[in-house]
C-alpha cells in the first residue's frame, strides 16, 4: 500500500485529524516526491493523534521499537514462524528475554497499548495478537521512515 493511499484513508476515516484540517492530502497523487512528503505527515498522525505520544525524549527510539514489534507480529502470521523463532527475534531485535518476567511485562504492556489504540487486536491472549488494517498501515509508514533514515545515513557516509 502506498503512503498516499494510507493518507487518503486517514483523512476519510478521521476527518478532524490534522492532515484533513490542514489539507495536506492531494487525492489521487502518487508521485514519488509526494510519497516522500507524506512520511512526516503520517508519522505525526500515528505518533500524536493515534498513539498520543508527545514528541519529547527520543521518539525515533519509540518508532523503531514499535516497527520491530509490528514486524515480528506480522511475520508470525504471514511467515508462520514458530514459537522458538519468535522468542529468538524478541531477544535479538528488541533485547527482550521473554523468560524474564520484567521483560515479558514490558512487551505485554506495549502490546496492550497497541491493542488499545487499534494497531493490533487479539483473541484469547495478548501474546497472540495480530495487526489490524490500521496496524498494517502504521507499519508501512514506520518502514518508510526507516528506509528514508537508512538512505540518509548512507548518503552522509559517502560525503564523509
Amino acid at each position: 500500500m502506498k503512503l498516499s493511499e494510507i493518507a487518503e484513508f486517514v483523512v476519510e476515516k478521521y476527518p478532524d485529524c490534522c492532515m484533513a484540517v490542514n489539507n495536506v492530502v492531494s487525492k489521487g497523487c502518487r508521485e514519488e516526491w509526494y510519497e516522500e512528503y507524506l512520511i512526516d505527515e503520517l508519522i505525526d498522525f500515528f505518533s500524536f493523534e493515534t498513539m498520543n505520544m508527545c514528541g519529547c525524549g527520543c521518539p525515533e527510539y519509540t518508532h523503531e521499537m514499535i516497527r520491530k514489534i509490528l514486524t515480528i507480529r506480522k511475520d508470525i502470521f504471514e511467515k508462520e514462524i514458530k514459537y522458538e523463532e519468535i522468542q529468538k527475534r524478541y531477544k535479538e531485535e528488541l533485547h527482550l528475554d521473554t523468560q524474564d518476567s520484567l521483560h515479558c511485562g514490558i512487551l505485554q504492556f506495549v502490546l496492550y497499548m497497541l491493542d488499545a489504540k487499534g494497531i493490533v487486536e487479539h483473541g484469547g491472549e495478548i501474546s497472540s495478537c495480530w495487526l489490524t488494517k490500521l496496524g498494517r498501515m502504521y507499519l508501512t509508514v514506520l518502514n518508510a521512515l526507516y528506509d528514508r533514515e537508512e538512505k540518509e545515513k548512507k548518503e552522509n557516509e559517502v560525503v564523509l
